[in-house]
């Protein structure tokens, strides 16, 4: 397991990456309280329409909770730059986030994620 983090205002958000034979399980955490938000589930499929690969999606979320936004955006991310299964958990939570501490936590997580891709880009 890997663990990646980077700070997001006044907490840092972690990215903890493991390998499951060629794929990956992702877990995006953070803030005032880790927990698990939302999860998704993305995975290359070939087109039935085209000579095309694509990434299906499926995403899941806890009520109440926006994280799937930020899941399905990293499992999608992931899966079509690496051509693997991925699924991702987020949960990030900050007392009374503002918009810019939102937009900010955003960031960081592409950031996570783009680190993540370039890794195993490397790897391969």
């Amino acid at each position: 397991m890997m663990i990646f983090k980077k700070e997001a205002g006044r907490h840092t958000i972690f990215l903890d990456v493991k390998e499951i034979g060629k794929d990956l399980l992702v877990a995006i955490y953070g803030g005032d309280a880790h927990h698990i938000g939302g999860a998704a589930v993305a995975y290359p499929t070939q087109s039935h329409y085209r000579d095309a690969t694509t990434v299906s999606v499926s995403t899941m979320t806890l009520p109440g909770h926006k994280d799937y936004v930020v899941a399905n955006t990293a499992a999608e991310k992931i899966s079509k730059a690496l051509e693997i299964p991925a699924i991702v958990t987020v949960g990030i939570h900050y007392d009374n986030a503002t918009k810019k501490d939102i937009d900010n936590i955003i960031s960081v997580v592409d950031a996570l994620v783009q680190e993540v891709i370039s890794h195993y880009q490397k790897a391969e």
